[in-house]
């Protein structure tokens, strides 16, 4: 059969795929908690305060591709008739941060070294042998991840992911060297190639940075960082402050109310009125 028979029209009805990016502290697993029909899927400790249906923590590899999987065979069997309809409208992971640790315990482990049991250390640069056979491994890892994610969106399952943030050296062809927030996933030092952090950012239909504006008061002596009393805000356009943007032209930032008003809704708000996709909670 022709795929000229299958062309439509129109938004596609997929799951959306995000990011949210944040400072420790700064809310972001409650907002991603917030999203509809959510189920937390916790990859590192830190969500006791969230009241929402959650898995217990995955801190390995095996449990976390089980439960992938489990949820995959779950979805295609719901739209075969043969399963009741799954559950949840949205997966958040809470990080991908913490993905990336279980992914690189992964390849260590599979290190045949280290299934000998030696005394040797093993790093993430040293194992199989090292000139960056682990970080090829760890990037396969995280891709196979993302394929999994990437299916479970054709489901119409929303795929949300938090990560930390960390302060980083941009060197911009263009505009020379700036400091720039962005997510805190490994990338190659030698800028030929890429890594986690470009695997995630290029895969996302949105990255939002949460974060709470500041400016600097010069006083006679030292210079002090103060917030503005804006509260917070959700950044989902690129600027040279933080990594954001989105596939749907989204731009500027965006008030987020503090708890107990759901602040995803904002997020929510800002797609469906440049898209008419609606991923609101209700």
């Amino acid at each position: 059969m022709s795929l000229y028979g299958s062309v439509t029209t129109g938004v596609t009805r997929s799951g959306l795929r995000i990011v949210l990016g944040a400072q420790e502290k700064m809310g972001k697993t409650t907002m991603g908690a917030g999203a509809p029909g959510v189920l937390l899927v916790p990859l590192e400790v830190g969500y006791a305060g969230v009241s929402v249906a959650k898995t217990p923590i995955i801190q390995g590899y095996d449990l976390l591709w089980s439960f992938l999987t489990d949820t995959e065979a779950w979805c295609a069997a719901a739209v075969a008739g043969t399963a009741p309809a799954y559950p949840y409208q949205s997966l958040f992971f809470d990080s991908g941060t913490g993905l990336e640790r279980i992914l690189t315990a992964e390849v260590i482990k599979r290190d045949p070294l280290s299934a000998r049991g030696g005394k040797q250390t093993i790093t993430l640069n040293s194992a199989h042998g090292g000139y960056g056979k682990g970080p090829a491994m760890l990037l396969d890892l995280f891709a196979k991840v993302l394929e999994s994610f990437d299916r479970l969106s054709q489901y119409g399952v929303n795929i949300i992911m938090s990560c930390h943030v960390f302060s980083s050296k941009i060197m911009d062809p263009t505009a020379g060297e700036y400091d720039s927030w962005d997510l805190l996933l490994s990338s190659p030092k030698n800028n030929k190639t890429y890594g986690p952090r470009e695997l995630v950012t290029q895969w996302a239909d949105v990255v939002g940075f949460l974060y709470d504006p500041i400016f600097v008061s010069e006083g006679e002596k030292l210079a002090k960082a103060m917030t503005q009393g804006k509260g917070r805000v959700l950044g989902l356009s690129r600027t040279p402050s933080y990594v954001a943007g989105n596939r749907f032209q989204i731009t500027g930032e965006f008030p987020v109310p503090a708890p107990p008003v759901n602040g995803w809704n904002v997020l929510a708000k800002a797609i469906y009125d440049q898209t008419q996709i609606d991923v609101w909670t209700r």
